[in-house]
């Protein structure tokens, strides 16, 4: 009764598991499913673009993609189940500009947390210095600043995360505040009709190609490859009045905006032979290692196909550099010295034995191979809560009145209590056991309880009865109560084990809606047998072992 009515579960935001509490608020804490609770639908759009690069016949980077797809599936649910939610589906969905992974959680106690878990990626790239033909490339780049600048006009909000997620591809991010155009670079000053009367949070709807202030642009990775040539989106953020004295105000404005430039300085890292991307697919475990000076490193252990991958891209890059890009940050550039044909890669970024630690966890927790953006979130409300849930309380309380009116009636005062007890034990001990193993009650387990409550009545008639005959062989009640559990409790145990038998088979081979039903149908069968029977028995001595 305890575990009942005062204690509840919730997630331990710093830990991400489950803890027990003690709480009034019992009945919110019994987990709900989808046709009696709100549920929420997370869709996350599935960055593919670094595979579409790669993969230009369709065949293979339809392949590629189901590849991908399954991965992040997989993944998605070793995170949902951390959350204990009462239940959830994930699924693939496919739309014309491109494939979503549709998320639905059904009664999850900290959505926002939810969120965070399931888009959340560690973005690692290996990549190589571009060397190709740059006056191909600048077509596919201004193609490339298009399709960045479609998402932000579509999704403002998303600016400053769409430029950093491409910083690594040679793509620059400013944040400037200024009272004159003195104050911003000459490519402003130049193009004054950029920043005219602009409205409020707006992106500029079309690319600006020109020579941007080099002084701004600093580029960490192959800089002698920086051209002046730049594909130029600005956001306006508007303006804030500052007051430096009671006589003089000065007007500040806000200013961001996202360079492109006519060619990348990396490119992703793919296989000579197979154009395989050397990425996150292959990943297995990272694990916390230590150089030849005695400084902690990460090490990253890959599977075999990325040691085949690995050996033959360092078999043609002897003497360049190969750079590692965590979230999009250039952490190393080792030169290639020889031919690697091994299974882990090592990540020498000036760690401290904490900070190593902590890459090493969220490589190990958050590894997928292409990164989720939230493009949609639902919160919706049960249909059939008011009606057919209100419904069936009213049902299951006018059946108990009814039942019981019949049993004292038949049976009268004493084995009226006795069924009285035993139902109440009996809903007692399947709400403790619902609520340990967090069964999530549905509008078909409840009809399950409730048919299930009948059939322990059922119980209770056939116990009775069998008495009732007894005496008539003039026993007393006491002999009586012991002649029915000899002759009467197999027929009672079979009928209830050939019941157990179709709900286990149906259960197996039905779908998910009727799986709550026969699940409670398998827990109450099993509690008739072990408590109702057996608590009847008990309580019939008991109030009869004056006789």
């Amino acid at each position: 009764m305890f575990l009942i009515f005062f204690v509840g579960r919730e997630l331990d935001p710093t830990t991400n598991t489950e803890r027990m509490i003690i709480t009034p608020n019992w009945i919110n804490h019994f987990s709900k499913g989808m046709d009696i609770a709100w549920w929420v639908r997370l869709t996350y759009k599935i960055d593919l673009s670094k595979y579409a690069q790669v993969y230009t016949n369709q065949q293979e980077y339809a392949q590629v993609t189901k590849w991908v797809e399954d991965i992040i599936l997989q993944n998605i649910d070793k995170r949902v189940s951390a959350l204990w939610v009462s239940d959830y589906s994930s699924y693939i969905q496919s739309l014309d500009d491109g494939k979503y992974v549709v998320v639905e959680l059904w009664w999850v106690s900290d959505l926002d947390q939810a969120k965070e878990i399931i888009w959340k990626t560690v973005e690692l790239e290996f990549k190589l210095p571009y060397e190709w033909d740059w006056t191909d490339q600048k077509v596919s780049r201004q193609l490339y600043a298009e399709e960045i600048l479609k998402w932000v006009v579509a999704n403002p909000a998303t600016f400053q995360l769409a430029a950093i997620s491409n910083q690594s591809d040679n793509v620059v991010y400013h944040v400037y505040s200024w009272v004159s155009l003195e104050d911003l670079p000459s490519f402003y000053k130049t193009n004054p009709w950029l920043l005219k009367d602009r409205e409020v949070w707006s992106v500029i709807p079309t690319l600006t190609e020109g020579n941007y202030w080099s002084e701004v642009l600093t580029i960490a990775w192959n800089p002698q490859n920086v051209t002046l040539n730049w594909q130029v989106i600005t956001k306006w953020n508007g303006s804030r009045t500052t007051t430096w004295s009671w006589w003089i105000e000065t007007t500040v404005y806000d200013l961001e905006d996202m360079v492109i430039s006519d060619s990348p300085a990396w490119i992703l890292a793919t296989d000579p032979k197979t154009w395989d991307l050397l990425n996150w697919a292959f990943f297995k475990y990272a694990n916390v290692s230590s150089s030849q000076t005695w400084q902690p490193v990460a090490v990253i252990n890959f599977d075999d196909k990325w040691k085949q991958i690995f050996c033959n891209i360092t078999e043609v890059i002897v003497g360049k550099p190969l750079a590692i890009f965590i979230w999009w940050e250039l952490v190393t550039s080792p030169v290639i010295r020889e031919k690697i044909c091994w299974w882990s890669a090592q990540i020498d970024w000036s760690f401290t034995p904490e900070s190593s630690k902590k890459l090493v966890d969220d490589l190990n927790e958050w590894a997928l191979p292409a990164p989720l953006i939230l493009a949609q979130e639902e919160k919706v409300s049960p249909v059939l809560w008011e009606k057919a849930l209100s419904g069936a309380i009213i049902a299951a309380w006018v059946w108990l009145l009814l039942i019981y009116l019949f049993m004292i009636w038949m049976y009268w005062l004493k084995q009226w209590s006795v069924a009285v007890l035993t139902l109440i034990s009996f809903i007692i001990v399947l709400l403790w056991i619902t609520k340990l193993f967090r069964y999530s009650f549905s509008l078909s387990g409840i009809a399950a309880i409730l048919l299930s409550l009948g059939m322990g009545v059922d119980a209770n008639v056939l116990i009775y009865e069998r008495i009732r005959e007894e005496r008539t062989n003039w026993l007393w009640r006491f002999e009586a109560i012991e002649e029915w559990y000899k002759k009467s409790y197999s027929a009672i145990r079979d009928g209830n084990v050939t019941t157990l038998m179709i709900a286990v088979l149906l259960f197996f081979i039905w779908t998910n809606v009727f799986k709550w039903f026969w699940t409670m149908m398998m827990v109450n069968i099993l509690l008739t047998l072990w408590v109702i029977v057996p608590l009847t028995r008990g309580l019939l001595h008991k109030f009869y072992e004056k006789e």
